[in-house]
């Protein structure tokens, strides 16, 4: 027979839990003292485990599956395409950006002398590590009529790496919950100690509260001084003065949140899997552009490369891009790999054109930056600027 295992994914929300999640402070009533915990017996392979999320380190890998800082790196060409500009195109893309901003004028980019374009593309290396992250704790939910729990074939627990489980799609953050099959136990719900109801705080227990209009009186007098009865309260089943309280319908008890009003609960151990993106990169720009603005522009895409296991790159044309990869790509399976499973990685190189634009106006010379396919401007400083000590980006 094969063990099935009922999940729940919650991709759309990571952060949250169970019905009632694994805070021992949801779990207590003010007036009990019992938690989930009474009561449950240890379950096999699972001894340690508790409310608290338990981090479960994957199953130890071969040391020659680690990329070595030093040896086995990935020789690689990078091919590069022309990107550059001509002094027309500069021009346009500057007064494009001029347009955007009132403070500007356009005269000194309408009449400036271009006096050389430095072509200093900018070098983007991204490393993406997918990693998939497994923690187990105790956890409670009320019983659901014609909810069944799946059992394993093999009469006790699966240890938590033994459930498979896959990610809806690799390099996605996603979080899903698995009930631990053979590890649940039905008790006495601890927050209304099996009874289905807890006290109603809308009137304390009472099943009344006093009557706001006439103050718990019965009476209310008009502007001549003339007593009659309270219209609100003189239907009420607790006597004048008294409203009903319709939360608990004059009960004093409204059904427990914890149980549901079933005065049991279900306690089991669940898995929670976590799928993560981990992303480390480095940027080799000579200009001192920002990086959000490299970052955040298209380039070519002049290396990539999937696999499970990567080594690092060495580019000849490039060193400052052969250490940084050698320091992250180590540096992800030092850090990454003692807690999660890597799964996944992925890295590539990007080449964003930059474009030093040197030019005259006034006698005066100044520069800007043209950067990615999109042509964007980065403007440090500009001869026709009407605000003090504005940059515009």
């Amino acid at each position: 027979m094969e063990s099935k295992y009922v999940e729940e994914d919650i991709s759309e929300n990571p952060g949250s839990s169970s019905d009632h999640g694994s805070n021992l402070e949801d779990f207590e009533d003010q007036t009990s003292t019992h938690t989930p915990f009474d009561g449950i017996e240890p379950v096999r392979g699972y001894e340690l485990v508790s409310f608290d999320a338990m981090n479960v380190p994957p199953p130890v890998i071969q040391v020659d599956e680690i990329p070595s800082e030093v040896d086995g790196q990935h020789a690689i060409s990078i091919v590069e395409n022309d990107a550059r500009i001509t002094e027309e195109l500069a021009q346009i893309a500057l007064l494009a950006h001029l347009k955007q901003h009132c403070c500007y004028g356009q005269a000194a980019a309408k009449h400036m002398k271009v006096k050389r374009l430095d072509y200093i593309p900018a070098y983007h290396y991204e490393l993406q590590t997918f990693t998939e992250k497994r923690e187990t704790a105790w956890t409670f939910s009320a019983i659901k009529p014609n909810v069944y729990e799946e059992q394993s074939s093999l009469g006790f627990p699966p240890l938590p790496w033994d459930i498979d489980a896959v990610p809806s799609q690799p390099f996605k953050d996603e979080v899903r919950l698995i009930p631990i099959p053979n590890t649940s136990a039905i008790k006495a719900c601890h927050r209304c100690r099996g009874t289905g109801g807890v006290t109603c705080r809308d009137c304390a227990g009472k099943g009344w509260y006093r009557c706001i209009h006439c103050h718990g009186d019965g009476w209310i007098a008009d502007s001549g001084g003339h007593r009659e009865r309270c219209f609100y309260c003189h239907h009420s089943k607790q006597g004048h003065g008294h409203q009903d309280c319709g939360k608990c319908n004059t009960k004093g008890k409204v059904n427990c949140a914890t149980c549901e009003g079933q005065g049991q609960i279900r306690c089991f151990i669940q898995l929670s899997i976590t799928w993560k993106v981990h992303t480390a990169e480095h940027i080799v720009d000579h200009l001192s552009l920002p990086q959000d603005l490299i970052r955040d522009v298209s380039g070519q895409v002049a290396f990539e490369e999937e696999s499970a296991v990567l080594k690092p790159i060495r580019s000849s044309s490039n060193e400052d891009i052969s250490k940084a990869s050698s320091l992250i790509v180590t540096n992800h399976w030092n850090s990454l790999a003692v807690d999660q499973k890597v799964i996944k990685q992925r890295h590539q190189i990007r080449i964003v054109p930059l474009t030093k634009v040197v030019y005259e106006w006034k006698q005066r010379e100044h520069h800007f930056v043209v950067y990615g396919y999109e042509n964007q401007v980065f403007l440090k400083e500009y001869p026709q600027n009407c605000c003090w000590g504005c940059a515009l980006m």
